[in-house]
């Protein structure tokens, strides 16, 4: 439930619905808002996804770590951030019951389309099943505004029977994310950025035998020793590393402080992708 830059009029609702925010899936899915769209209380993040083949738009840096906790989760298919509960009848009768004001433009006095942060599409032994998520500062939860439109959110998707739950920074700002989020930024491939899988697998290669030959060298030494051996610049090989970790073909402790830092001896390298 981000705060908008510019005034929301019923005229720029419209014009957001005929272009098809809040609608599609994968690929496909447009969010009712992206960062152009909202000023952000920190950062923002345009992040492309190989999961879901599109560039998410989050809109705080706790919005991205919860971002990357879903991309990591296997069972989870598909991403929606900026989800609208675009039904604004319903969203103003919900609020009239809980005796609460519906969020409006401070502009235009129109009522603003309320949003879900994340609804994940999750494939489980039942098919599959939808998600929604909120995302929040840990000390906002303390604020009674904020309160009550998380209580509107939240009987919504009640009333759609959509698992609902909020996430704050102290769930998802973690040595965890922080290492997935370095990731994540290594170059993973998208429409402008082609990788050669034939060099990572060289590397990929490579750090096997160096797990073999000297199993206590810190991951950074090995994949420098790799980038002389194979002639190239300092850093490739680091580089090959972290896109076959987000790929999972190479596997880490992710809960360790600096991955660069552990033995490359404990790195767990599957078998089929040598």
């Amino acid at each position: 439930m981000a705060r908008r830059r510019y005034g929301f009029t019923e005229q720029k609702i419209l014009r957001f619905i005929k272009q098809g925010r809040g609608k599609g899936t994968g690929a496909s899915y447009k969010p009712w808002l992206t960062v152009a769209d909202v000023p952000s209380l920190g950062r923002v993040h345009r992040v492309y996804c190989p999961k879901t083949g599109r560039t998410h738009h989050l809109l705080s840096d706790n919005e991205y770590y919860a971002f990357l906790l879903q991309w990591w989760d296997d069972e989870v298919v598909d991403i929606r951030e900026q989800f609208p509960l675009v039904d604004r009848r319903e969203t103003l009768e919900i609020a009239a019951l809980c005796n609460v004001r519906h969020p409006v433009d401070p502009i235009s006095g129109a009522l603003w389309v309320m949003t879900t942060d994340l609804v994940l599409t999750r494939r489980t032994s039942r098919g599959t099943e939808t998600a929604a998520y909120a995302v929040k500062q840990a000390e906002a939860l303390a604020d009674d505004r904020t309160l009550e439109k998380l209580e509107i959110e939240r009987r919504y998707w009640e009333r759609h029977e959509v698992p609902w739950s909020v996430l704050t920074d102290r769930e998802v700002k973690t040595t965890f994310t922080r290492n997935l989020a370095w990731i994540l930024d290594s170059g993973q491939p998208d429409a402008g950025n082609t990788v050669d899988d034939g060099a990572d697998m060289a590397v990929y290669r490579e750090l096997a035998m160096e797990r073999q030959a000297r199993p206590h060298a810190p991951v950074r030494i090995a994949c420098g020793a790799i980038d002389g051996k194979l002639g190239r610049r300092p850093g490739i090989a680091l580089a090959a590393l972290r896109r076959l970790l987000g790929t999972k073909q190479v596997r880490a402790d992710l809960r360790a402080r600096f991955i660069q830092e552990l033995p490359v001896g404990d790195l767990s390298i599957s078998g089929g992708a040598a």
